[in-house]
């Protein structure tokens, strides 16, 4: 089940409030209880929100309405695929491929080309886009990984 931030955030809350309650009863200290339950009520909603919040940020995605890529830049594409009517796809699908970003243009690798930001051709629809990461930097966002393959042998 999926919740708001704020849900979240209050279920999390009273979770701490309970291990609060629980050490409450083995200790019987009432003014360090009051202490603990009156900070969390003032900060543990607010931080969770701000850690919620630049979580959501965090995606590598860009929308093409946000910027464009640089010229000539080769790029990871997310598009929409499919029927177009009316400003809107009745019928479509969701796909990632990699495309050129040229002169206002969006050439994939068979060399079809769809124009600028809100490309709005016959079946496409680009959406967002990211920089393909280079060979370095896969290496390095999977060096846990590759430990671990080393260690076992594999």
């Amino acid at each position: 089940m999926k919740h708001t931030v704020e849900e979240a955030a209050r279920i999390e809350r009273e979770k701490i409030l309970q291990e609060l309650k629980d050490g409450y009863s083995k200790h019987k200290d009432t003014s360090l209880y009051n202490a603990f339950a009156a900070t969390i009520e003032k900060y543990a909603v607010p931080l969770f929100k701000d850690g919620a919040e630049w979580q959501s940020k965090q995606s590598p995605w860009i929308s093409v309405k946000e910027r464009l890529p640089e010229e000539e830049q080769r790029v990871l594409v997310g598009f929409l695929w499919g029927l177009w009517k009316c400003d809107r796809y009745s019928e479509y699908s969701k796909y990632i491929d990699v495309f050129t970003y040229e002169d206002g243009w969006w050439i994939d690798d068979s060399y079809n080309v769809y124009r600028g930001k809100d490309v709005t051709g016959d079946d496409i629809k680009v959406i967002c886009w990211q920089p393909i990461p280079s060979f370095d930097e896969i290496l390095e966002a999977n060096r846990d990984v590759l430990e671990r393959i080393k260690e076992k042998g594999d």
